[in-house]
């Protein structure tokens, strides 16, 4: 199957520069010939199961009540970073206000996302819209669901009930500014992230959490988790009723020690001294988060890399940058020449990853 294609499409709808406006477009590859979009519903309408949706850069805002998807999709951003994106522009899927949301039900398992920033109306934390698995506990146990560098500025709740079956997913590379909830025992991996708010409500099982840094909470009414080769910048590390094991983590300050069981850890650290550039618990694009030079961290991880997101056999990319083909370049002229075409010229760079 060729993905190069709908790229292509995606970058000629959506380059911006002072003289053209920016038009978003969400280009549906299935079994027949692409289909392009202006409206997520109608992409959703006209969609099959494991169909690819191309979104380009620019805000999608759905209709008002937001969407719910009940099959397997693969959803395809330009990117999260405003930096590595600025040929493009980021990704985001929004909401036109408060009650509409972004709702995956038990028939969604299977989907993938990539490149995406999730920022309903007003869902920072548990106000305003939000991003859920399911609208009830009948329907809120979609399993194998994939994530990655997506940025979620929203409540992500992995479950409506307690009680009932589990949700399971994974999330790579992905950063959170807003409340992540388990809401219930959801088998779910969290591997290279970056955490600006808390994790709770995973119980009484399910949370494993590798390599990833923990900005301004820790975990909170979280059971049986466990967490390993992570950051904890602040104090506040395990709140609530939490049980977890923590190993090869690096902690910022004293009092973390009395809270935290496990092996090889790192205590007592000055936090403003944790990374190349973090200071004030939130996140910017223009952290640093590497270790600090000479840190106790580096290559204290379990697996000999370094502690934190730039650790493992894969570190996180600088800037999030999706995969391939990522747009470096893009020069549009702005009327056609002489021969009746319009130049056009498109710089690419292959991602690896």
């Amino acid at each position: 199957m060729n993905t190069r294609q709908p790229l292509l499409v995606l970058a000629l709808c959506a380059i911006t520069s002072a003289a053209i406006a920016q038009n978003t477009r969400i280009v549906l590859q299935g079994t027949g010939a692409p289909q392009v979009f202006t409206a997520i519903e109608d992409a959703l309408a006209a969609a099959q199961p494991n169909d690819k949706l191309y979104f380009s850069g620019g805000s999608h805002t759905t209709q008002p009540g937001g969407i719910t998807v009940d099959m397997p999709l693969h959803w395809i951003g330009a990117g999260i970073s405003p930096d590595s994106s600025n040929v493009t522009a980021t990704t985001t899927l929004t909401t036109p206000d408060l009650s509409s949301n972004f709702i995956f039900t038990t028939g969604a398992g299977g989907s993938s996302f990539t490149g995406i920033k999730f920022a309903p109306a007003g869902g920072n934390t548990f106000s305003g819209a939000y991003f859920a698995f399911g609208n009830d506990g009948t329907d809120d146990a979609p399993q194998d669901m994939v994530f990655e560098r997506c940025l979620f500025q929203c409540y992500l709740g992995l479950g409506r009930e307690e009680i009932g079956s589990a949700s399971s997913g994974t999330f790579n590379e992905c950063i959170f500014t807003g409340i992540v909830a388990g809401v219930g025992p959801s088998a779910t991996t969290f591997t290279r992230c970056i955490f600006a708010s808390q994790i709770t409500t995973f119980r009484p099982s399910g949370l494993l959490i590798e390599h990833s840094a923990f900005l301004l909470y820790g975990l909170g009414d979280c059971q049986n988790a466990l967490v390993k080769n992570s950051v904890f910048y602040p104090n506040d590390v395990a709140g609530g009723q939490t049980t977890a094991t923590w190993n090869n983590c690096l902690f910022g300050g004293p009092e973390t020690t009395a809270n935290v069981s496990g092996t090889n850890n790192i205590f007592d650290q000055i936090s403003s001294e944790i990374f190349v550039d973090q200071t004030d618990s939130y996140f910017q694009w223009t952290d640093d988060l590497h270790l600090s030079v000479g840190s106790p961290g580096i290559n204290a991880a379990d697996d000999g890399t370094d502690i934190g997101i730039y650790g493992s056999s894969s570190p996180a990319k600088v800037g999030a940058v999706p995969y391939n083909p990522h747009y470096r370049q893009a020069t549009i002229a702005t009327s056609t020449n002489p021969n009746g075409d319009l130049p056009v010229n498109i710089r690419v760079a292959a991602q690896p990853n």
